[in-house]
């Protein structure tokens, strides 16, 4: 009678909330086809726009739209959450009481007297009780693998971004170069035109035609590699969004903001910022706290647990009542290998962030120093280009005069055109070393700090993947 009161009693309490397996089909297909359909015109896509304050799906597209847009696609993100849910499991997991056992152990008197009944029924409950706080370093530790996760996430973010700033800029310098051979060749043509009007009239030797036409050809491959360098960029920017080439095909994209930075740029303070706000730094302090709880719960488990064993015994009709008291002896070892392995593995943790940190700020110093010489080139295109653009007004107007000749002009104006793409150049390459600056603070100079806190949100809380 005990034994089926236990029995109906314990089963239904062991089953109750239990999870089933559910399968999940991951179709390479299907996953393919609902890549192929990704547009930037997607109804979820423009729900995201709006909850992150970005309307009008009409406007051009810029790097913060194409950077949310990545937040949305991009599947690293997702691998990204997965594993804070992973992790946050983890905290679950750490937190659960340990589960108690029951046992039942039957017996068999076989020279029991007659008239009494042979079997001997035994019952015991054990119940684990951790002592010294174990439970909560364990938790402690779930907790801040759980946060390095969520930081890992913010990472993984601004390298969506970083990702969608470098293909955007590259983008724009490849139609930005593309379109100024365009324009170069025709005042190429036209002097290789002029040389052979005068090599026929005898001025020049043909050399001079033939080095005219080989500069002409030069522009030609120029301008291909050129259009090649934009179908390139043009997929690498639908790569760091995740979507395929098509969506990016047909709209309009801008390149605000690229190499203006509203702010003045303090090195100092990007140093600070990045050597204390970056979320890979961030992220192996997670890391270092959560091998502290380590080494704390390995030095808890100096000191044994306790069981406590209330049991039954109905033997051969007798009712008896034990309870059984039980700890580990710590006989032959105090625990001193795991708490050495987990003093060892926090001075990894450490070493690891003050080499990180060290990178950080030599990432930070290399990337500031190139910036302040890619800014300074560029002054020095500029004032290059105001001398020749004077220059060239001049020989226009000394060849209206009829002072000197067509191909004069035109050369002093191949001459210009050649500085203005080393101006474009230089200005494409302080646009690089903006988003150089950018990707070793890891925060977007132009951006306020508040609209810096919301981004900076964003990846981790409030993002959510596509489906």
């Amino acid at each position: 009678m005990l034994r089926s009161c236990l029995v109906c009693f314990l089963l239904p309490l062991a089953l109750t909330g239990c999870a089933t397996y559910q399968a999940k089909e991951l179709n390479p297909a299907a996953t393919q086809a609902n890549y192929e359909r990704r547009t930037l015109r997607d109804e979820g896509l423009q729900r995201f726009f709006a909850a992150h304050g970005q309307v009008a799906a009409s406007e051009a597209w810029d790097v913060s739209r194409l950077t949310l847009a990545a937040f949305y696609f991009n599947p690293e993100l997702d691998v990204a959450r997965a594993q804070v849910a992973e992790a946050e499991a983890g905290v679950r997991t750490a937190r659960a009481w340990p589960n108690p056992a029951v046992s039942f152990a039957p017996g068999y008197n076989k020279d029991a007297v007659a008239g009494v009944t042979p079997w001997i029924l035994g019952y015991a409950l054990e119940v684990p009780i951790e002592l010294a706080g174990k439970r909560g370093y364990h938790t402690a530790e779930a907790q801040h693998h759980a946060e390095g996760a969520r930081l890992e996430v913010a990472r993984i973010a601004w390298s969506a971004r970083a990702a969608v700033r470098r293909a955007l800029s590259e983008l724009h310098a490849a139609e930005a170069t593309a379109e100024l051979w365009r324009d170069q060749q025709p005042l190429l043509a036209q002097a290789a035109q002029l040389v052979d009007l005068q090599v026929k009239a005898g001025e020049v030797s043909p050399l001079n035609a033939a080095q005219a036409r080989i500069a002409l050809s030069r522009a030609e491959l120029a301008a291909r590699e050129s259009e090649r360098a934009v179908a390139q960029a043009r997929s690498r920017l639908a790569e760091a969004i995740g979507v395929p080439l098509a969506a990016v095909a047909g709209v309009t994209l801008s390149y605000r903001g690229l190499d203006d930075v509203s702010a003045p740029f303090d090195p100092a303070e990007a140093r600070r910022w990045a050597a204390q706000n970056r979320a890979d730094l961030l992220a192996a302090l997670a890391t270092y706290a959560a091998s502290q709880s380590a080494l704390q719960g390995e030095i808890a488990r100096q000191y044994p647990n306790l069981s406590v064993g209330p049991g039954y015994q109905l033997d051969q009709g007798e009712g008896k009542w034990t309870l059984a008291l039980g700890i580990t002896l710590p006989v032959f070892h105090k625990n001193e290998g795991p708490i050495a392995a987990a003093q060892a593995r926090r001075e990894v943790a450490a070493a690891k962030f003050l080499a990180l940190q060290n990178r950080v700020l030599a990432e930070v110093d290399r990337a500031a120093a190139d910036y302040t010489s890619a800014r300074g080139d560029l002054a020095t295109a500029r004032s290059i280009r105001a001398s020749l653009e004077q220059q060239a007004k001049t020989i226009r107007a000394q060849q209206a005069a009829g002072e000197i000749s067509r191909l004069e002009l035109t050369r002093a104006q191949i001459e210009l055109a050649d500085n203005t793409r080393a101006e474009l150049e230089a200005r494409l390459r302080v646009e690089q070393a903006l988003g150089a600056v950018e990707d070793a603070v890891q925060r977007p100079l132009a951006w306020p700090d508040t609209a810096w806190r919301t981004a900076n949100r964003s990846p981790s809380a409030s993002t959510q993947p596509h489906k």
